[in-house]
């Protein structure tokens, strides 16, 4: 053989090397994006590896082998219009019935993914979304009505708990809860019927109530008004006594003043006339007396300076 054919064959030889080379490299490298898990399989037999979990990244696996992948981020699930029942007025009745609509989202644990395939595979989601609404309907029935209304950040976290708690009972989901959210709340027509009644019915209690309130409060203002008035009838009266008390005493004070001025005044008279006899006295009273009254006319006689009897009324 010579050198010629020799040298001909390497280089064929290196070619059909270096194709190979390029074909069988790229087909023994496997790919996963960022948001994603992968377990090694065999594309010849259909056999899982599931002793470790690849992250993203590229990999060499060699020919034959690719990967079996799974979400790494978050899964997001919607139940809408899930039937609960909530907690009754007592420990032996079932409250009332109604729909609710939830999301939640939950993330795969990278360490049991292997243990994931094993056990559930592709049906995980089914089994997760199962057990996540019969926790919510398990816990429901511990809750009250008004409750979801009223208390509804409480519920969600009370919710999330025991969805939690479900997905770890044996056998576990391999799986973490991250968000849960409580969304509409839909009651039956006869359940909204009933609570617009009751509240309608609460607030004509309430109306009433003020009403009453209100007689009571016109009442009360009418007992203070009677009794300002009589107060202020009490200060009149009082006011009016005291003002004839002291009217009255004046004018006694005054007449005392006045006899007192007038005994002193007589005597006085008397002195000044010379007057010593009590008859004398008496009848200048006397006269005086009838002098002072309005309706009695007295004639006077008296002998004149120039010696003539003359008469005078006196009135």
């Amino acid at each position: 053989m010579s050198s010629r054919t020799i040298y001909c064959a390497i280089i064929f030889l290196a070619v059909i090397g270096i194709l190979l080379t390029a074909i069988l490299i790229p087909s023994s490298l496997s790919y996963i994006e960022y948001y994603e898990y992968g377990l090694k399989r065999s594309t010849i037999t259909g056999a899982v590896d599931t002793t470790k979990v690849y992250s993203g990244g590229r990999y060499f696996l060699g020919l034959g082998k690719n990967f079996l992948k799974y979400q790494a981020d978050a899964h997001h699930e919607h139940l809408e219009q899930l039937s609960v029942f909530s907690a009754g007025g007592t420990n032996e009745s079932i409250g009332l019935a109604f729909l609710i609509d939830v999301d939640f989202t939950f993330v795969l644990k990278k360490d049991e993914v292997g243990k994931l395939h094993e056990e559930l595979a592709s049906s995980y989601r089914t089994v997760i979304v199962s057990r996540a609404k019969d926790a919510i309907k398990n816990e429901a029935i511990f809750v009250t009505f008004n409750e979801y209304f009223q208390e509804r950040k409480a519920i969600e976290t009370r919710f999330a708990r025991a969805v939690a708690k479900r997905w770890e009972d044996r056998p576990s989901l391999h799986c973490a809860l991250d968000q849960f959210h409580i969304g509409r709340i839909r009651i039956p027509e006869v359940v909204a019927e009933r609570q617009l009644e009751s509240r309608t019915q609460h607030e004509r209690n309430d109306r009433e109530a003020f009403l009453q309130q209100a007689q009571v409060e016109r009442e009360l203002t009418a007992v203070d008004v009677n009794y300002i008035k009589l107060e202020r009838e009490k200060m009149l009266r009082t006011a009016e006594a005291e003002a004839n008390f002291t009217r009255a005493k004046a004018v006694s004070e005054a007449r005392q003043i006045m006899a007192e001025a007038q005994i002193n005044g007589t005597r006085m008279l008397f002195d000044a006339a010379g007057f010593v006899n009590q008859d004398h006295m008496m009848a200048f009273t006397y006269i005086r007396t009838l002098r002072n009254r309005d309706e009695i006319e007295i004639d006077v006689s008296y002998l004149a300076p120039d010696t003539v009897l003359r008469t005078k009324v006196t009135g």
